[in-house]
Parts: structure tokens; C-alpha cells; sequence
């Protein structure tokens, strides 16, 4: 098998309510949808999110280094040989950045391999080690009040974990955080994420020690992502386990977070990692390290969330995971995509893993030419 053509096409996911964090806030979501084409027929999908606060990646840079490397170096490639690919890849770009287009296109190969197959993309790195994961909601910045009704509504649909953004004012961090525990009731699951918003360690220590009487289980990104040695300081003066999201880019990243002991639990997105062979070689230094990993995401469609959990499910080390779905109120309006699921399990929403070949995901034709966009400038 043989690639014979790549294609890119870039859109802007309108979102049903803006998503407010510590470091942006977004009513729109950029996606580059990632198509390549075979002389077999069968066709492969990818998907990117860049971010560019925390890639430096943006809707027309993916476009633009696909189109103009990535694209034409894979043109006659076997998708099998993705090691070979991607090192190509990482010698001509790595060090400037670009992680979010190498992960887009490297998603369409693993697509490819487990449609040739005949495989879900979980058996191609490992197999599962679960069945299903936990749904997740994540509440942006907004009114205690709010968070509470929101809340109560997503309790009575089995949700049971909530991640709540922080990185205010500790004091108003700390309402959000109660508002969230009342509604949610004692047996529920909350984590917080600071997405750098604290800012300096002695902030962080301060908040999170606010936060410790509602039960919190981890803390993400309490400080700068280049600060290592205020994450070590934060980890040493609080019992909340301490996660690290935007420091842990790739597996240089997360060997020094290890070396340096600032965290116990790393965040693995595929937008960070430059895809899924970057994600498990990050793994890799987090066992050995004794060190969790968390599977999140940067807000994919279903297809891009597909990957995440398809991964989430494969790796015994991944303790947690960012398993939230576009269908929830304040998500997509229009996904792209179908083919993730829940199903209520002893009164517990649980993400079903898609089990056909490759990403297990049909696109949405219709969905994708509504959203789709051209350059404004």
C-alpha cells in the first residue's frame, strides 16, 4: 500500500457556549481536518487542534507545513513505516515547533494501518487494558452559582468526575470549587486545572491549600510551564497530587519534569507529543519514573478525541483521562464526526471506545463543508 495523496482542510468548530480558562477563552475551536488517500482506496483521517498559547501552532501554520513538507514527504510511503516517517519529520522540524501538524498527520497513518487491518487503533499500540473510560466534565470560568446548576444537571445524567478550570484569585477559585462540591455530592471526582494562571509557587501553594477541604485529586499546571523548580516547590508543600499539562511538551520535556521530581502525574496530548509515538515515549519515561500519565486533549472533534481515547484505553499507566465528549451542553454545536458513545454502568456515564478499524470514527460530509474557512488575510 501505497499513499498517493494528502489533503487538508481547515475549520472553525463553532462552540455552543465560549469556554472561558486562565489563558484564553474561545468561542471557536480550529480544527485541520487531515485526509490521505491510498492506491488501495482506502482513505486515512487526522485531525489537529493547535493551540498556539501552548504549541505556537495556529489553523494556517498546520495547513501550510502539511501542504508544503510534511504532505509531499509521505507521497509513495508505506503508512506502515511510520518510525521511519516521523523521524524524517523530527530532523526537518521538531525543533521549531509544528507538533500539532505532525500529530494530524501521523493520526491519518494510524487510521490507515488499522483500516488495513482490520483493527481498532488500541490494538495496534498494546490492546486494551480497559473497556471504557469515565466521562468527564470540564466547567470553564464562570459563576458559582452557575458551576452548581450546571453541575446537579450533569450529576443526574451519571457524570461523576469534574475538572474544574482555576487559575483566578485564589479566594474565587475556592467558590468555584465549593459551588462544584455541594452540587456534586461527596462521592464525586474533582480535579482543578490552573492552566499557569497562579502564575509564582507561593500563589499556588496558597490555593491549592484552599482547595484541599473539598477533596480535590490533583492539581494541573499550578505555575509557569518553564518553571520547574516553582512546580517542585508547589508538589513539596501541598498533599494534592500535582500534574503537569503544558510543561510536558514531548519526552525531552518529561525527562527534565522527572529529573527534577516537580510532578507526579504527566499530561499527554497528541498536539504536544507530535502524536502518538511521541505520547508513548513520554509514557515510557513516566513509568520508569514511577510517574502516571493523564490522557487529555486540547477540545478535538470526535475524530481528534478518538485517538486520545483509543490510547487512553491501551495504556495500563494512564491512571486518568480527559474523556469529555463535543455532544455535552457548551460543546460543539456541529461535531464532525460520530461514532464515541456513553452507557450508564452501575449509574456511571462511561465512554465506549470505538471498536471498528482505526479511529472507529464516520465524518459528518455535511457538518465539515458548513464550517469550513478561508484565510482573512
Amino acid at each position: 500500500m501505497k499513499i498517493t495523496a494528502v489533503h487538508v482542510e481547515t475549520l472553525e468548530l463553532q462552540m455552543e457556549e465560549p469556554f472561558v480558562i486562565a489563558s484564553s477563552a474561545l468561542a471557536v475551536s480550529p480544527c485541520d481536518l487531515v485526509r490521505v488517500e491510498t492506491d488501495e482506496g482506502l482513505v486515512g483521517f487526522g485531525e489537529a487542534c493547535p493551540a498556539y498559547e501552548f504549541t505556537g501552532d495556529t489553523l494556517w501554520t498546520v495547513q501550510d507545513v502539511i501542504g508544503e513538507y510534511l504532505g509531499p514527504a509521505v507521497i509513495g510511503k508505506d503508512p506502515f513505516q511510520l518510525e521511519a516517517i516521523v523521524h524524517c519529520w523530527e530532523r526537518k522540524l521538531w525543533t521549531v515547533g509544528n507538533q500539532a501538524a505532525c500529530a494530524a498527520l501521523e493520526m491519518a497513518l494510524w487510521d490507515l494501518q488499522g483500516k488495513a487491518l482490520g483493527r481498532p487503533l488500541c490494538d495496534l499500540v498494546g490492546g486494551r487494558t480497559r473497556d471504557g473510560l469515565v466521562e468527564v466534565i470540564a466547567w470553564g470560568w464562570d459563576e458559582p452559582e452557575a458551576l452548581a446548576g450546571k453541575t446537579r444537571r450533569m450529576r443526574a445524567e451519571g457524570i461523576t468526575v469534574f475538572k474544574i478550570k482555576v487559575g483566578d484569585r485564589p479566594e474565587r477559585d475556592e467558590q468555584r470549587v465549593a459551588a462544584v462540591r455541594e452540587a456534586a455530592g461527596p462521592d464525586a471526582h474533582l480535579t482543578v486545572d490552573a492552566n499557569q494562571g497562579w502564575l509564582d509557587a507561593r500563589t499556588a501553594v496558597r490555593a491549592i491549600k484552599l482547595l484541599e477541604p473539598y477533596r480535590i485529586e490533583l492539581a494541573e499546571q499550578p505555575v509557569r510551564m518553564d518553571d520547574l523548580e516553582a512546580a517542585r516547590f508547589v508538589r513539596s508543600h501541598v498533599d494534592v497530587p500535582i500534574a503537569l499539562d503544558e510543561t510536558v511538551r514531548g519526552p525531552r520535556e518529561a525527562l527534565a519534569a522527572a529529573k527534577a521530581g516537580a510532578c507526579d502525574i504527566f499530561v499527554v496530548k497528541l498536539m504536544k507529543t507530535g502524536g502518538i509515538l511521541g505520547a508513548l515515549k513520554v509514557n515510557a519515561i513516566a513509568e520508569a519514573a514511577g510517574i502516571s500519565v493523564m490522557m487529555g486533549n486540547m477540545g478535538e472533534s470526535s475524530l481528534g478525541l478518538a485517538a486520545h481515547f483509543q490510547l487512553g484505553v491501551a495504556l495500563a499507566n494512564a491512571t486518568h483521562c480527559d474523556a469529555d465528549l463535543p455532544s455535552r451542553p457548551g460543546g460543539y454545536a456541529r461535531d464532525i464526526g460520530s461514532g464515541l458513545c456513553t452507557e450508564l454502568r452501575d449509574g456511571v456515564s462511561t465512554v465506549i471506545v470505538p471498536r471498528a478499524p482505526g479511529l472507529g470514527i464516520a465524518l459528518d460530509e455535511d457538518a465539515i463543508a458548513a464550517q469550513r474557512v478561508t484565510r482573512r488575510w
